[in-house]
C-alpha cells in the first residue's frame, strides 16, 4: 500500500504558491526538482517564487503507474538495513520513498535513447580562449601593432564535412581572433532568468543536442544514479535532515546508494548490495563522467 494512492494537485508548479496538504509528502521531491529541473521563477510584488514543472510530470506518471521501479513500497519499508540508515539521519521514510521514485525515474529519462547536450557556443569560445591563452608570452600584446609570438606553434583550421578547407597559421591572426572573443566575453555569460533581458544572448548560451540519440551503458547509468543521489544528499537532505556532508556519518552514504542501485534494478550485480567497495570502484574509474542530455521524460515543455 503506497502512502498516497493518487495525487490531485496536478497543476502545481510553484511550491510556495501552488502546494496543498498532499504535497507535504513530496517536500524532498519539490526541493530537489527545483534545483535540478527549475522552472522560470515567478515574481509577484517583488517576491520571487521558485518552481519546477518536473513535479507536475512526476505526479501524473505516479498516478498512471508509469514509474515501474522493481522495489515495492512494502519491500522498502521492510528492509531493516535501509530503514536503519534512514532513521539515523532523521530522514522521513515516506518523503524519501517519493524522492527515490523521482530520482529513479529522472535517471531513466536521461538514460535511454536520449539526445546528449553539446557545449554552448559561449563555452566553446571560452574554452578556445583559455587554451590559446596558455601559450601566450604576452597576454596584453596588441595584435594590430605588435609582432605576436606564442610559446609553441599554433594552428587553427576550418573543416567542411570533416575536410580541412582553410588553415590559419599567423600568430597575429590567432591573437586578433581571441582578443575579439575576450572583448565580448562578458556579454556571453548566461543571464539570470529574472533578468528582463535574459534572452538577449540566448542562442550563444543555449545547449544544443546531438543529432542522434544515445543510450547510456550500464556502467554510466550506475554512475549517473550515484551522482544524482549524492547531489540529493548534499543539497536537499542537508537542509531537511541531520545529514551533514562535512561531518562523519554513522552510515556510509555511498554504500546506501550502492544498495539502492541493486534494489531498484539499476544493476543486477549483487556486489552493490553486499560490498562497500563496489560503487566506489565504479565512481573512481569514471570520475570524469559528466552527462548532460535532454531528459526524455521530464523535458516535454
Amino acid at each position: 500500500m503506497q502512502p498516497i494512492d493518487k495525487f490531485t494537485n496536478l497543476d502545481a508548479v510553484y511550491h510556495d504558491l501552488d502546494t496543498i496538504q498532499e504535497d507535504i509528502v513530496l517536500d524532498y521531491v519539490w526541493d530537489f526538482a527545483m534545483k535540478i529541473h527549475p522552472a522560470k521563477p515567478m515574481v509577484i510584488d517583488d517576491l520571487v517564487f521558485d518552481g519546477s514543472k518536473a513535479v507536475q510530470i512526476f505526479k501524473k506518471r505516479y498516478n498512471e503507474k508509469l514509474i515501474e521501479i522493481p522495489l515495492t513500497y512494502k519491500e522498502y519499508k521492510s528492509n531493516q538495513e535501509i530503514q536503519s540508515a534512514i532513521s539515523a539521519f532523521g530522514i522521513d521514510v515516506d518523503k524519501f520513498w517519493f524522492a527515490l521514485l523521482f530520482i529513479w525515474d529522472y535517471v531513466n529519462g536521461l538514460s535511454w535513447q536520449v539526445y546528449e547536450y553539446k557545449n554552448t557556443p559561449a563555452n566553446e569560445i571560452k574554452q578556445l580562449s583559455e587554451i590559446i591563452s596558455k601559450y601566450e608570452n604576452n597576454p596584453k600584446a596588441n595584435p594590430l601593432t605588435e609582432h605576436i609570438i606564442f610559446k609553441q606553434e599554433l594552428t587553427l583550421s576550418l573543416q567542411v564535412n570533416g575536410k580541412t578547407v582553410h588553415i590559419i597559421n599567423s600568430p597575429n591572426t590567432i591573437k586578433f581572433i581571441i582578443s575579439c572573443c575576450q572583448k565580448h566575453q562578458d556579454v556571453l555569460e548566461p543571464k539570470d532568468l529574472l533578468d528582463e533581458n535574459w534572452d538577449d544572448n540566448i542562442e550563444m548560451t543555449r545547449y544544443y543536442t546531438d543529432k542522434e540519440p544515445t543510450t547510456l551503458s550500464s556502467t554510466k547509468r550506475i554512475c549517473l544514479f550515484a551522482q544524482i543521489f549524492r547531489q540529493f544528499f548534499r543539497t536537499t537532505l542537508y537542509i531537511y535532515t541531520h545529514y551533514n556532508p562535512n561531518k562523519k556519518s554513522p552510515y556510509n552514504i555511498t554504500f546506501l546508494i550502492s544498495q539502492l542501485i541493486y534494489l531498484t534494478g539499476i544493476s543486477e550485480n549483487e556486489d552493490f548490495l553486499n560490498d562497500k567497495a563496489t560503487l566506489k570502484g565504479y565512481l573512481s574509474k569514471n570520475k570524469n563522467f559528466n552527462w548532460k542530455a535532454r531528459n526524455k521524460i521530464y523535458n516535454i515543455y
